[in-house]
């Protein structure tokens, strides 16, 4: 439950600080990009400034010359020939659009300015637009009015210069200049990339710290789990022939059975049977003990391999009273192989043990050996209850054990896997394992040549 809480809080604390970065994150951005809009905004009209000191000019001088010169041309030759009122509409269309063609080819403020900015150290990669808001025709009969538009907002990528209105000989003009930051997200990121790039780091590193905890919160739950199984389950195995000891004890010290020799032989076999079985539990548990704190200390001999597995899997048969049939194949035409014969026998014996002891109806084993490449291959397959693919990662771990299905009504230490995946490292080799639930499970042994 204290383990449960704390993940809880912490998750709770991950995701206000997530919040607060995002934040951070949202206000570095907002600010950078108010501060380059004010920048280009300050150097512009600094350049316009600069402009109109030193040429007393605003850079439109030509544009406006050659505007002069076409609007007196259209007053005097068109505008007298229109008929109707959608000859002036589609006229006063043509002005404006030849107007605004001849004012952006011939201005020279972008270019001022661009070069002004580019000295000053920053970006000059920009686009200029100029917007007329009034623009009128001088004429005999009076003004005659092009076009009156209301300045719509300025976009957020878009900076104000300087408006500018002016009267000529042959026209009237209210217009704008303005410049075009068309790339802005791209000079934002880059002038905010280190603040975005701490932000990001603290938050992925945050965000593997928690993950990293939380794995180990689980893994550590696990081994408790683990641990606590193991204990249920040894003090189950050691109680059954502890308890049977005891009553048979009791059972010697009964006078009807003193007077029948019988009876104290067959309590005798079975006190015998049950100290056998609670030494074995013992040394079991001491044997896997010594291994954690040393390497398998190998005794190995050169044996056939095929000769050594049958004589193991025969003794199996006999000490099982036929537990099980067995159906071996023996493929690697007697190769010679070097290992430790007590071990390499308790490793097939582990596996033939289990595949007895979780099956569900009749047992039937295949065992098979054969060459694969440099390596000897024991195969152990049976028709058990299988092994869910969860399960798979963590049946050689020690004390593991599968509580699922059938498979929690036999009991055992979880132990036998684990002792058989080390007697194979230790012998340079490896086990694999393939299983389905329902279908039986197959074991590989792999050992070196």
């Amino acid at each position: 439950m204290r383990r449960h809480l704390l993940l809880i809080l912490s998750l709770i604390a991950l995701m206000l600080f997530m919040a607060v970065q995002i934040y951070m994150i949202n206000s570095i951005w907002k600010q950078q990009e108010e501060i380059l809009l004010m920048r280009y905004k300050t150097l512009s009209r600094e350049g316009l400034s600069l402009l109109l000191l030193k040429k007393k000019a605003n850079g439109f001088e030509k544009a406006m010359d050659i505007s002069d010169k076409f609007t007196g041309l259209v007053t005097t030759e068109k505008l007298p020939v229109l008929n109707s009122s959608d000859d002036t509409a589609g006229f006063r269309k043509k002005v404006l659009e030849q107007t605004y063609s001849i004012i952006e080819k011939n201005e020279a403020l972008s270019s001022f300015l661009r070069s002004y900015i580019k000295k000053a150290g920053y970006e000059n990669d920009f686009k200029t637009e100029v917007f007329i808001s009034y623009f009128s025709l001088l004429t005999y009969d009076g003004p005659l009015e092009i076009a009156r538009i209301t300045p719509p907002d300025i976009p957020g990528t878009m900076v104000l210069v300087n408006s500018f209105m002016q009267e000529h000989n042959n026209f009237v003009i209210d217009y704008s200049f303005l410049i075009n930051l068309t790339n802005k997200k791209e000079m934002v990121f880059r002038e905010a990339f280190l603040s975005l790039a701490l932000i990001t780091g603290s938050i992925l590193i945050v965000i593997m710290v928690f993950v990293i905890t939380w794995r180990n919160l689980m893994e550590e739950k696990r081994l408790s789990d683990l641990k606590t199984d193991f204990i249920n389950n040894m003090t189950h195995e050691l109680k059954t022939p502890l308890s049977t000891i005891t009553v048979a004890g009791r059972t010697l010290e009964k006078e009807q059975i003193l007077n029948d020799p019988t009876r104290i032989l067959e309590t005798a076999h079975l006190i015998g049977k049950q100290s056998i079985h609670l030494n074995q539990l013992i040394n079991t548990i001491l044997e896997v003990s010594l291994l954690e704190r040393s390497e398998f200390e190998l005794t190995r001999q050169e044996v056939n391999v095929d000769e050594l597995t049958h004589q193991i899997v025969a003794s199996f048969l006999t000490s099982c009273d036929g537990c099980a049939v067995i159906k071996e194949e023996y493929n690697t035409g007697g190769v010679i192989v070097s290992l430790d014969l007590l071990y390499y026998t308790t490793m097939v014996n582990n596996l033939l043990a289990n595949a007895v002891k979780y099956c569900a109806s009749e047992p039937v084993i295949w065992i098979t050996t054969s060459s694969e490449d440099k390596n000897v291959a024991v195969t152990v397959a049976d028709n058990g209850v299988g092994i869910a693919r969860e399960h798979l990662d963590h049946i050689f771990e020690k004390f593991y054990r599968i509580t699922e299905g059938n498979i929690h009504k036999t009991k055992g230490l979880g132990l036998g896997l684990y002792y058989v995946n080390r007697i194979a490292n230790a012998h340079g080799g490896e086990v694999t394992v393939n299983s389905k639930p329902g279908k039986g499970t197959t074991f590989k042994i792999r050992i070196p040549l």
